[in-house]
């Protein structure tokens, strides 16, 4: 029972790198970088191919970010209090190359900051099509990890 429970725990381990493969066309993954004062979180969408990936989104947000404590409880979320472009935006990446975005959180939750302890951070890519495909409604591009905050 123990080999099989390490087994377990050790093959969930890697799944939770924060980083998500699809196929061999791209990786979508998530780092988050936490500070005293801040968390920063490293979006990248690495395209594995030779051609150029073309990533085309509903609206000017790209991605969503939650963060939930322990508990599984949602302590933020990017999109909350922002406004985005309701109009066609796309995304080129070139062969072998990485897109990169970075966004902060200051890890205050209605001006009070939360307390230390383990998070899970969850990107969430939300392109409607690739290189003109559309994406079904049951593909989630999504890359989660979990980190620390002092």
């Amino acid at each position: 029972m123990r080999i099989v429970l390490s087994v377990i725990l050790f093959l969930f381990s890697f799944s939770l790198k924060g980083e998500a493969s699809y196929g061999e066309q791209f990786q979508f993954s998530v780092v988050p970088y936490a500070g005293n004062e801040r968390v920063e979180f490293e979006l990248l969408i690495k395209n594995n191919e030779e051609a150029p990936l073309h990533f085309e989104f509903p609206t000017s947000q790209f991605y969503e970010i939650t963060v939930t404590d322990q508990s599984g409880h949602e302590v933020y979320r990017y999109s909350k209090g922002r406004f985005f472009l309701q109009a066609l935006q796309t995304i080129k990446i070139e062969p072998q190359q990485t897109f990169r975005k970075v966004e902060n959180w200051d890890y205050k939750v209605n001006g009070k900051r939360v307390p230390a302890g383990e998070y899970t951070v969850k990107a969430t890519l939300l392109p409607s099509k690739i290189n003109n495909k559309p994406l079904s409604n049951d593909q989630s591009l999504i890359s989660i990890m979990k980190f620390t905050l002092p």
